[in-house]
């Protein structure tokens, strides 16, 4: 019998780089879905994205939407909007939030990152029910 023959050229070159992390903790969320998908589990999440408002309820709605693991800024000046999103056991600053912004029409609701059909009337009240207590 004969040798097995490597299919490519690269499986003939010596490993320098391992092909995979052993260790993903320091990468993001983002991060590790592209580079090593399916591999860590992520949470689901319910989010919000909301525009810069005035009045007195906008400090106390960006200090709710920064406890989010995930806050970000997206835009700036007169298009910045801010998005928090928030896991089942953080339902209870999900709704914190919502209650602050909710009223405003160009807030987006987010179920697992995404914008979907239904969020406002249908999610958000499934993932309240997380609340201590209930809805």
């Amino acid at each position: 019998m004969g040798r097995d023959r490597a299919k490519t050229f690269a499986d003939r070159l010596p490993r320098v780089v391992p092909k995979e992390e052993s260790d993903i903790s320091s990468l993001s969320d983002e991060m590790a879905d592209i580079l090593y998908p399916g591999r860590r589990p992520k949470p689901f999440r319910m989010g919000v994205i909301f525009d810069a408002f005035g009045g007195p309820n906008y400090p106390r709605a960006l200090a709710v939407a920064k406890r989010s693991p995930v806050y970000r800024d997206i835009g700036a000046g007169t298009t910045l909007r801010h998005r928090a999103e928030f896991e089942a056991g953080e339902a209870e600053n999900m709704r914190e939030l919502y209650d602050i912004v909710g009223p405003i029409s160009t807030t987006d609701v987010l179920v697992d990152g995404r914008s979907v059909p239904y969020s406002r009337e249908l999610w958000l009240p499934l993932f309240w029910l997380f609340l201590k207590g209930g809805v």
